[in-house]
């Protein structure tokens, strides 16, 4: 037991038998194998990166456009609402005065009709009071 417990000096790599010899080269060649797989996702991530970045870039410059769109857009909108709010103040102001001139004529029309109105109750109350006259003078004599 004693033997199993301290450890076996390693023998120099002239002394190691061929396979042992073998397996350290096929180490070291995946070890190659890796680092140049490494670099190679590296540099496709690098390549997915750059790509995302000018997918980004693009689609900046399309939703800066529909911005610039959107303002214009806008700007038209609000001299349309303008035009139609000024033409809309005037259609109101035109309704506005004729409705008025409308309202004094049919003022002028009811108090001309009116006028017309006294002078006949005052007529037919001048006539029942001189009809009443004569039928007291006929019926004194």
């Amino acid at each position: 037991m004693t033997e199993a417990s301290t450890p076996q000096p390693t023998p120099p790599p002239e002394q190691l038998p061929w396979g042992i010899s073998y397996l350290r080269e096929d180490i070291q060649d995946l070890r190659q194998d890796l680092r140049d797989n490494t670099q190679e996702v590296r540099q496709e991530i690098q390549g997915v990166r750059q790509e995302m970045r000018q997918e980004i870039q693009g689609v900046r410059q399309e939703i800066q456009g529909v911005r610039q769109e959107m303002r214009e857009e806008m700007r038209l909108l609000h001299g349309r609402m303008d035009t139609l709010g000024t033409s809309l103040n005037s259609r109101i102001d035109e309704t506005t005065k004729l409705l008025g001139a409308r309202i004094d004529e049919t003022n002028r029309h009811l108090d001309a009709r009116f006028s017309s109105l006294i002078m006949a109750m005052a007529a037919i109350g001048g006539l029942i009071v001189s009809l009443i006259g004569v039928v007291i003078v006929m019926v004194r004599g």
